[in-house]
């Protein structure tokens, strides 16, 4: 073997070396570095070593670098609530109040009174009922003596409940041992449903008497993930095809038989063009103070 030959494999293992183990990424001082670097060019351009030496010194770098191996990690971290639970709660409260006749409360002044109201999710679900009362051609005052209907919301239940079942074999203890074998897991199903219960009472802002009976409307959704001897999630459920509607969603967790035909999002419609509304007409725009400063006395006088 050459010198030169040597010197340039010698370059080549090292570089092989400084990946494979991590060095360059542990952030080594560079005097060490650089030791480390001049023992092994030493050590592999010795003229005096025989080729079985060479080979010798070879296997066992290259074993080195099999079980020197440098890994990195990276931080992440996840809301205290899933997108998933508050996708299933929101999406009952949607079912829930469409079950609701809002029809009857057109061309009323309403006042939503939430003093009774406590639940999960609370904003969303005031909202949402604000814009149920609107889209029925009701007005939605700010207090109770401008109102003719006071609405009252309470919650009955809104949450989140989950359950686990799986085919296969459980995990079994052995009596006098501290060990217990494994289950096994042919197929598995989890599923978290989301449920709500609203209750809606409408009086006579001025008599204080019931409209009506009132009543409660309750709604139910799930999200299911099944695995098959390991494999998935297989999703499905009430609240897939609002995932696959989502902007950006490109099939990762969804489901492989759905995310073919998914349908895509419709634009959020703010402005009906039915409802006039008078635009905002911005003022008459005025000449800035740096260019009057700039224009002659006379020529600004004109203008």
């Amino acid at each position: 073997m050459q010198l030169h030959s040597r010197v340039q494999w010698s370059e080549e293992l090292i570089a092989i070396l400084t990946i494979r183990s991590g060095l360059a990424s542990r952030n080594l001082p560079p005097a060490l570095f650089a030791s480390f670097h001049d023992w092994v060019f030493t050590l592999i351009t010795n003229k005096r070593r025989t080729n079985w030496t060479n080979a010798f010194l070879v296997a066992a770098i290259g074993a080195s670098t099999v079980f020197s191996t440098g890994c990195a990690t990276t931080t992440t971290s996840n809301t205290a609530r899933t997108g998933t639970e508050q996708l299933l709660i929101s999406a009952a409260i949607d079912r829930a109040f469409s079950n609701v006749q809002f029809n009857d409360l057109a061309g009323y002044s309403v006042f939503i009174d939430q003093q009774y109201l406590d639940s999960v999710d609370k904003g969303y679900l005031v909202s949402t009922l604000r814009q149920k009362v609107l889209s029925s051609g009701a007005k939605i005052v700010s207090a109770a003596d401008q109102a003719d209907v006071i609405l009252e919301p309470c919650s009955g239940g809104v949450g989140t409940d989950s359950q686990e079942s799986f085919v296969g074999i459980p995990a079994i203890g052995i009596p006098g041992l501290p060990i217990e074998l494994p289950e096994v897991k042919l197929a598995s199903r989890s599923t978290q449903m989301g449920t709500a219960k609203i209750g809606l009472v409408c009086y006579d802002a001025k008599t204080g008497l019931t409209l009506g009976g009132g009543g409660e409307a309750t709604a139910l959704t799930h999200n299911n993930d099944t695995y098959v001897m390991g494999v998935g999630p297989f999703r499905s459920g009430s609240v897939l095809d609002q995932r696959e509607q989502a902007v950006g969603f490109n099939g990762v967790g969804g489901s492989f038989m759905s995310g073919l035909t998914r349908v895509a999002s419709a634009p959020v419609k703010m402005i009906d063009p039915q409802h006039s509304i008078q635009p905002f007409t911005p003022a008459a725009r005025s000449t800035p103070a740096s260019q009057i400063a700039d224009l002659p006395t006379l020529d600004y006088l004109r203008k």
